[in-house]
Formats: C-alpha cells, structure tokens, sequence
C-alpha cells in the first residue's frame, strides 16, 4: 500500500510548553531536507513557540529555518495577506483568526482562510521557494515582516527582491539571505510601516512565486518555481512519495500507519539543504563561520548528539545515496572551519557533549557507504579529536585534559557525559582505522575508548565525576541531573558507553549484576533533584509523567536501554518494554511525543521500533532484535535494489514475547547491515509467554 501523504497532519507534536514538551516540533510545509519550510504564524508573543495547533489564530505565512526551539530561528520572514492597510506595526492588531479543523496542514501543501478578511491562502513548496496564492473578497495587499528589517528592497512592476540581515554564532558576523518574489500582477502602491513593507494590489486575487538564496540575488532569482500552482504541489509530493514508499505496510495499519507515515516525514526534514547549483554547474555555499562562498555542498539544521543514534542509521538502510551527500556537506565544513560540526544552524553553535558526528561517520565507513570519502573523513575525525579550539566552539571541548587525564574533570560542565562520548567517539576512530588499514592507531584509539570505566565507582555502582587529582566529587546523588551529566542523572548516564557494553557488564560484576542494574532502573520512581540547573527542565518533568521509571524515553540519553535488556539475562523484557513504549509513549495528536522529536531522532526511533529492529551501536554494523508491530511491511533497501520482508507472526492477540527469529530460514540472535542487505525475509514469531 503506498504512502497517502494527504493523511499526514504536519501539526502532530506542535502543542507545547517551553516547560513541558510534547515533540517541540512546528509544522513544516516543504520538500524533504528543502532549504526553507513554511508554516502560520499564530503568536508572536511566545518567542521560538511561535506556533500553537490550539491557537486559532493567523498571523501570516513564516518562512522558518527554526529545528528546534532550543536553538531559535534564523533568517525568517512573515507574510500577511491583507484586505486593508494596516496602521500599526504591533502583529497583533493584523492578525485575524482561523478554523483549525478546516486548515490543511500537509507535508507538501498549506491551505487556511483568514476569517477577519475572508483570504483564503495556499502555499506549496519547491527546494529553494514556494507558490503562494491568495483569494480574497476584495483588493488585496501583503505585509512583508522581518525581524531585522528588509535591507537593499528594489522594486520591478511585478516583482521585488530584498535580503534579511542575520548574524551567525561563531563571531557575530552579519550574513545575508536573499529572496525573490514575483506576483501575477502589478504592484500598484507600496509603502513602510517601521520595518515592515507593504505591497498593494488592486486584484482579488493574487499569486506570487518565491525563491530564496543564501548566496546572491541572482540564485535567488533563478530559484523561482518555472510551474503552476497545481504541477508545482504534484512535484512536491511525489518528492515525499518517492522517499516515503521506500517502507510498504502491506496490513491495514489503521491509526499506527497514519502515526509511522507521520514519524517517517519528521525523518526526512533534517538536515536541510543549504548549497546551491551555479549556472556552470558547480555546488556552492555560504562558510558562515568566515562569510564567504566556498566550492562544495552544505547541509545545517542538525545536532549529532541528537542524530547519529536513531536518524543517520536508519539512512544507512533506506536512503544510502542522501547519507553520501550529507558526508559530503559535512566535510565541507571541516574544510571551511578545520573541525567537524556538532550542532549546526545554520554555523557551529558548539551545543552538547562530544563529537558525535564520529558515529555517523564511522557507522557509514562500516556500511560501505561513500567509499571515496573515506580516507577524507577518517583523517577528519583524527585531526578533530586530537585538537582543541581555545574558544571551546568547535570539537572536543577539553581536549588536552581528556588526552592527559584519560576523562575531563569537575572543571569543565557535564564533565562525565564529555568523557563517555569522547570515549565513544574513540571507539569510532578506533573502528575506522581498523577498517583503513591503520593497526597501530587502532590500538591506541581502541584502548582509549575505554577510559570512561576510570569514572566508575564500584562503591556506588555509578560512573561519577573526578576531579583532576582522580578524586570523586563529594556530594553525590544518583538522582541528581546536570552539573556533571547532560540532560539526565548518573542513573542513565552509567549506561552510556554504547560501544563496550560487555565492558559494562564487568563493571557490573557481570550478567546478572548487570540485568538487576536495568531492571531496578526501569522499575524504580521517576525521582530527580535538580541540582545542576537549579529549576526543573522539561525533561525531568516528562520522565516524571511517564510510567517507566528511570527510562526517560523522551531523552536521547535513554534511546538504547530497552533494547540492553537482550544483553541481560531477560532478554524477553525487551518486547514488553518496546511494546509499551509504542503504545504508551507515542499518540497520534497533538501531544504525539513523549518529549523533544528533536529533528527526527526520536521519530526515527519510533520507526526502528515498528521494523523490530535497533542500531543499539552505531559504528557496530549490527542490529539487536526489538519486536515489529505490523503483521507484513516490506523495506526496499537502494544498495542492493530489492526489498526486505519483515513479517511478524502471532497465533494470539496475546502473543507479546519473541519465540524465534529468523532471516531467510535461519535463525538469528541479532543481524549484521550486510546480512540484512543480502536477505529476502525477516520472519519474527511470536508466543504469549517468554521462550525458556
């Protein structure tokens, strides 16, 4: 069954709190990875929540880079059809009100009708613009607002372009980003109020055609949609569809297929597209950090310590060919810069632990994918870790320490997660070097990544922060969050070396040690103290909300603990765990997440939980076993150009257990990328009570 994008309401996980989050995401109108998204603007008064589904209110059409609201918006417009002139700049006295139940909120098409003037707009999206149409009662006019205002505005009859002023994080250097809007028709007047320019028209009607640059006016120009309306919002759907049906539910679904075609769009929002195409032919893009434009693709919009667990794996299996390209624009801004991005929007914001892009680009090496950039990206992710940027914006912060002392001490924040995933990031290096050849550097960055177990206390049975002398912080709670750990509390953060579980089965004095270490944290009180922030972040307050302990799903930090439980002596709580969480967690509303999307991650998540599948390592081109939820969906797999059958069978509703699994007849433990790639069927057979 194909993948009806018409069903996909962009505004699950829209309705949140900057206290309370359920997804933090917006309802992108776009193409998939496109440069710019589109969406109503109903507040200007919340700040980066500047969109509430609950909220019937227009304010105009945002055009928005915003990935999180965390990180804020850059480079954004807002568009106001108008029946008359408005006198005051203030939003509020523009705005009119909508119906939510009849606004269409689609992937690839945007339609309202403004109850105060009786407009009636639509938008659909092309990569670098969009098409606008507007109907209305009576002549019309369009507010342009800009936060910083329109700089360099020159008019045409039917036309206008301008650039928005913005500045990027690395020094405060003011970058431009162009637009080109041509109408239908001829603008009859224009005039300012403040900052913000009106355009009048003297048509009921009206439709303009948008394209956007980051690099000059004439790219902007050139990326104008050369279609109609009607051929422009075909060409964006089938741009969904031909990424979308790469996963065919061939069972009903009902409300669990409209929740993982939801989540499957959320995959394939971010990174976004942020080079453009010369008329020579030639990929450039705007190197932020230095304001120039350099040879090469680019893509921004993403955090590693978000992506590299859930979302990149999951390319690696359906969309090998847009991993490559993304490799590519990472690699451009290590040529740019000297260091590999963390978190970029649209240049390095230097945010969170590590340099987690060593697992995208590691798990990638493993898979086989983008073979000629491998001798490029492994000296990258070297050269990355062995420096440190004294500003501490770019890679490894505390790099000499970690190289010193084999972990960062008390004196740098969130010192215990640095020093798990630099070991992480070790392993990767260690993995890649392998791979390339380089014995002599495998070994050292394979024993390296080990360091983090000098950070656990026996006595406690947690991994804790030390101070340069190799002494324990003092005052410690296992229940504490922050100071010493990234969005969580030791109760997790112990569990955070993905690469050397078996290593941290040892530190648990082995398997059963190990097993009643996860079974206490899933069974025990969602308690914390907020010691390292000094208030409640809305994570503390989700993982107190759901029932599953200290599993605080909503946090990327917990992503892979269901699925330990296959390395303990209860592999079976696993499926109980995932199935729940499914059920429980996840909803098709509103409220649709269980906490932060964070740009696909948590989406992603959801879906390898459907497939019955985990990438519990990346870098480790293995997959432990989950249990799938659908009873037949089939996964075309572009490396090998053939589809992989995923059946789930069950002889009772009640069958929640594994009993086997097998891949073409053989039965399986957990499966290999390259097995997997190789194979026709993945059966999984399930029993209502857990195989002795």
């Amino acid at each position: 069954m194909k993948t009806d994008i018409t069903h996909i309401d962009t505004r699950l996980g829209t309705d949140n709190h900057s206290a309370y989050s359920n997804g933090n995401t917006l309802p992108y109108t776009g193409v998939p990875f496109g440069m710019n998204y589109f969406l109503p603007q109903t507040t200007h008064e919340q700040g980066a929540w500047f969109f509430n589904p609950n909220l019937p209110i227009f304010q105009g059409i945002r055009l928005t880079h915003q990935p999180s609201p965390w990180i804020g918006d850059f480079s954004w417009c807002l568009l106001t059809p108008l029946t008359d002139i408005p006198t005051q700049e203030d939003l509020y006295f523009r705005q009119s009100s909508y119906r939510v139940q009849e606004a269409v909120f689609q992937p690839h098409y945007l339609a309202l009708t403004s109850e105060r003037y009786q407009i009636h707009t639509e938008l659909t999206p092309s990569l670098y613009g969009a098409i606008l149409r507007f109907r209305g009662p009576s002549a019309l006019s369009l507010a342009i607002h800009c936060p910083n205002g329109l700089a360099e505005v020159e008019f045409g009859e039917t036309n206008l372009h301008f650039h928005i002023l913005d500045q990027n994080h690395t020094d405060q250097q003011t970058y431009p980003f162009y637009l080109h809007v041509e109408f239908d028709q001829a603008i009859t007047r224009t005039h300012w109020l403040g900052q913000d320019l009106i355009l009048e028209f003297d048509s009921p009607t009206l439709e303009a055609q948008l394209g956007t640059s980051f690099i000059n006016p004439e790219l902007a120009k050139s990326h104008l949609p050369t279609a109609s309306f009607e051929e422009m919002k075909e060409k964006a759907s089938r741009k969904w569809q031909e990424l979308m049906d790469r996963f065919d539910i061939l069972d009903t679904g009902g409300e669990d297929r409209t929740f993982f075609d939801h989540c499957l769009y959320r995959s394939l929002l971010f990174p976004q597209t942020c080079y453009e195409v010369t008329p020579e032919g030639k990929a450039v893009h705007r190197d932020f950090a230095h304001n120039r434009i350099q040879e090469g693709k680019y893509f921004t919009s993403l955090g590693f310590w978000d992506l590299f667990r859930t979302t990149f794996p999951l390319y690696s299996l359906a969309y090998p060919e847009l991993y490559q390209e993304f490799l590519e624009g990472f690699l451009s801004h290590y040529r740019d810069t000297g260091f590999l991005p963390k978190w970029l929007a649209p240049d390095e914001r230097g945010m969170m632990p590590g340099t987690l892009i060593d697992g995208v680009i590691a798990d990638a090496i493993q898979k086989s994918l983008a073979p000629d950039l491998h001798t490029e990206l492994f000296e990258a992710m070297l050269d990355t870790a062995r420096k440190e940027d004294p500003n501490g914006h770019y890679g490894r912060r505390g790099a000499k320490e970690y190289q010193e002392l084999g972990y960062l001490s008390t004196d740098y924040h969130e010192s215990v997660s640095h020093t798990i995933d630099f070991s992480y990031s070790d392993f990767c290096i260690a993995q890649t070097a392998q791979l390339l050849g380089k014995e002599e550097l495998a070994k050292e960055y394979a024993q390296s990544s080990l360091s983090y177990r000098t950070l656990f206390d026996p006595e406690t049975g947690y991994i804790r922060a030390k101070d340069k002398k190799g002494h324990f912080r003092p005052d410690f709670s296992p229940i504490s969050w922050g100071r010493d750990y990234a969005e969580c509390s030791a109760i997790q953060a112990t569990l955070g070396a993905l690469h050397d579980i078996e290593g941290l089965k040892q530190l648990f004095g082995g398997e059963e040690g190990f097993t009643h270490y996860l079974t206490r944290l899933a069974t025990q009180a969602p308690h914390y103290e907020v010691t390292g922030y000094g208030y409640e972040i809305h994570e503390m307050s989700e993982m107190a909300q759901a029932p599953f302990g200290q599993i605080a799903i909503s946090n990327q930090p917990s992503f892979h603990i269901p699925y330990l439980f296959r390395y303990s002596q209860h592999p079976e709580y696993t499926s109980v765990l995932i199935q729940a969480l499914r059920k429980e967690a996840f909803q098709p509303s509103f409220q649709a997440y269980p906490g932060d999307e964070d740009n696909g991650s948590l989406s992603s998540w959801y879906i390898w939980s459907v497939l019955g599948l985990y990438p519990t390592c990346p870098g480790k081109p293995v997959y432990d076993l989950g249990i799938p939820l659908f009873k037949h969906l089939r996964l075309y797999l572009p490396q090998e150009k053939k589809w992989l059958h995923i059946h789930r069978t069950a002889h009772t509703a009640q069958a929640h257990f594994l009993q086997d699994v097998s891949l073409d007849g053989n039965r399986i433990d957990r499966v290999s990328h390259q097995d997997l790639l190789k194979a026709e069927k993945l059966d999984f057979h399930l029993s209502w009570l857990p195989k002795i």
